[in-house]
């Protein structure tokens, strides 16, 4: 069965995208981190409860910045990040976007350099077939690259920033007994 699972193409074509990955490793961590906090008997019952609903809270914001600003943005961005930077390369031109750049490369598994050889129509016969896989390439890669950059800067940095001012409103009206401080042992000074 675990077999059948790992060698699924669906499950394979769906682990190739960093979206995804980020997207599946932050909603494990929205369960385990929560789920081995709780789990741990050293700690008192306030405080696993406390710290396990700030960490739930926590990446259910990294889920939703991700899901609904980073992805969004940096996937809409990447082609025209690209179109700046790689301004003689055609795959950038030949495509509107990520969207319709990915519809090709998951439609076209076995042959891409023909499909976008087709595509290319006047242009195909400037082109080897060396290049025009570089030319793919180029574009999954980017795509890649500037997902793998807004995964880092909205997790990172903006995660963080974001979740501060409304994780302690929300811990206070959900939780509102606060864990208690331990008192350091008094110093018996006259001993």
């Amino acid at each position: 069965m675990i077999n059948s699972i790992l060698t699924n193409p669906s499950i394979y074509n769906i682990t190739q995208t960093t979206q995804v990955q980020v997207a599946v490793e932050t909603g494990l961590k929205a369960v385990g981190r929560p789920g081995f906090i709780l789990l741990d008997n050293s700690i008192d019952q306030n405080t696993k409860k406390y710290s396990a609903t700030k960490e739930f809270l926590y990446q259910l914001t990294c889920i939703g910045l991700s899901l609904g600003v980073v992805i969004p943005i940096f996937k809409k961005g990447s082609f025209n990040i690209a179109r700046k930077l790689f301004k003689d390369e055609p795959i950038f031109n030949v495509f509107k976007n990520s969207d319709e750049f990915n519809k090709f490369y998951n439609s076209a598994k076995e042959n891409r350099v023909e499909k976008l050889r087709e595509i290319y129509a006047r242009k195909s016969s400037d082109y080897s077939d060396e290049d025009l896989q570089k030319h793919i390439h180029l574009a999954k890669g980017m795509i890649e690259t500037t997902s793998i950059a807004g995964s880092v800067l909205g997790l990172s940095i903006m995660a963080p920033l974001i979740s501060r001012p409304f994780i302690r409103p929300i811990l206070s009206k959900v939780m509102p007994e606060k864990p208690q401080k331990s008192e350091p042992a008094k110093l018996d000074v006259q001993a």
